[in-house]
């Protein structure tokens, strides 16, 4: 991705959506480069808004099957949790190292204003669990699981499009159904450890995981069928 479509895509988590942020911003500014990833923030925050009353959907992790750097699907899970003022502000303060002075404006406060939306912004994002181990170790501990050991933590979550659990009483029969699935491949998904469960030839799921101190500390998954056509495709 150029920088300003991974700009679209980290403010709005849906390639499709990226896509269209990034052609209404070089529209508007006939490509003029000083001007684009500020047009391209507006534009999102524009979309963001206008999303805010539809139902919950997953977003749109980068699967692939060599090691990638972009964002998670547990943070851009989190950051859908957001309202859009505090999802521009930070992923353009803290992902971007935006001054608060030139955020401010395109979220309507002052920069006092912005620097507070930003820290709220920040608390709620930072309270997820994080993977600890690189995505060597991250693998290790899933293939354990893959191979029917109880590797997930006691306060482990799963989130995916019909359910958010938490808890390994909760979770655990749920975990049970994916390392009795027939074919998972290993696939890199938002930079994480992950699967891809395939059933005649076709993916059917995209799963996530975040790891720390040896266990499975979270899931995240995503089975709706034409998603995961999609993801899959384009990773």
């Amino acid at each position: 991705m150029v920088v300003e479509e991974r700009l679209a895509y980290r403010l709005l988590g849906r390639f499709a959506d990226a896509t269209a942020a990034v052609r209404e911003a070089r529209r508007k500014t006939d490509g003029e480069p000083g001007w684009l990833n500020t047009v391209v923030a507006r534009v999102s925050l524009g979309m963001l808004r206008a999303r805010q009353k539809a139902g919950f959907e997953m977003p749109d992790p980068v699967v692939s099957k060599e090691p990638n750097d972009e964002v998670g699907l547990g943070v851009l899970t989190a950051l859908d949790a957001l309202t859009p003022d505090e999802r521009v502000a930070y992923v353009l303060h803290d992902l971007y190292r935006e001054p608060f002075e030139q955020v401010a404006p395109l979220i309507g406060r002052t920069p006092l204003g912005a620097l507070q939306v930003e820290a709220r912004a920040r608390q709620r994002v930072s309270a997820r669990p994080v993977s600890d181990v690189d995505l060597a170790g991250q693998r290790e501990v899933v293939d354990a699981f893959m191979a029917g050991e109880d590797v997930l933590d006691a306060d482990v979550t799963l989130r995916s499009e019909e359910a958010w659990l938490r808890g390994h009483g909760m979770v655990a029969p749920k975990a049970a159904v994916l390392q009795a699935a027939p074919c998972m491949a290993p696939a890199v998904v938002g930079g994480e450890a992950g699967l891809v469960s395939i059933t005649d030839g076709k993916p059917i799921a995209v799963v996530a995981f975040t790891v720390r101190e040896r266990k499975i500390a979270a899931i995240h998954a995503i089975t709706d069928r034409e998603h995961v056509a999609r993801l899959t495709r384009k990773g």
